[in-house]
């Protein structure tokens, strides 16, 4: 009983001191492609898990595996992306990491044309187009944090003459450990006006 009761207390005395864990931010980053898959994995994958997710799995793993491994983020795990999106992640995903590596041209050695051309011209769409065709709301809200922060906390972070082109710049390049452990991945196919026209939206909230 006495040897119990030592046992309790020291239980007690643990509980009563809050342990405190800080992760490291994520650094690990997607292999880059010319698939049209790898901004949409960049995009709708790491804002729930890091990229070693996807290069820890077994190297063999055939298009199958990927695919339900792809349908599985989606449902049950409720990730925000659609179906539409499916075919061309899972291409990357085994062109990639699984069973049709080799099949494909890696992204460092494509012809200096591709290179010229990363930087897409300006949309023309709306705000509410470009924040729904991004996913940026699966992330964010107006005013109040979900993944990454609510847009009136980084207007408040960000606020000054430069601003815009700041939020720009990160809105295109992501990053991580500026709000959290989750990273938020680079939206590079976003035009430098496209991505003025949602720094400003964000700014003005």
């Amino acid at each position: 009983m006495k040897i119990l009761l030592a046992a309790l207390a020291l239980s007690a005395a643990g509980g009563a001191c809050a342990l405190e864990i800080h992760l490291p931010p994520e650094t690990a980053t997607y292999k880059p492609s010319e698939l049209p898959g790898y901004q949409l994995v960049q995009r709708n994958c790491m804002t729930c898990h890091a990229a070693q997710y996807a290069s820890s799995q077994p190297p063999a793993s055939p298009r199958a595996y990927w695919e339900a491994t792809v349908k599985k983020m989606k449902k049950p795990f409720g990730a925000q992306f659609d179906d539409a999106d499916m075919p061309a992640m899972v291409d990357y995903l085994v062109k990639t990491y699984g069973a049709e590596r080799g099949a494909i041209v890696p992204a460092a050695v494509a012809k200096p044309v591709a290179a010229a051309a990363a930087v897409p011209a300006a949309s023309g769409k709306d705000v509410k187009t470009l924040l729904a065709a991004n996913g940026c709301m699966a992330c964010h809200a107006l005013d109040q944090k979900v993944v990454g922060p609510g847009f009136a906390e980084v207007a408040a972070r960000y606020k000054g003459k430069d601003s815009v082109a700041a939020v720009a710049a990160n809105i295109r390049s992501g990053g991580a450990g500026k709000w959290g452990p989750v990273p938020m991945p680079p939206f590079s196919q976003l035009s430098a006006a496209d991505a003025a026209s949602l720094a400003k939206y964000v700014l003005n909230r």
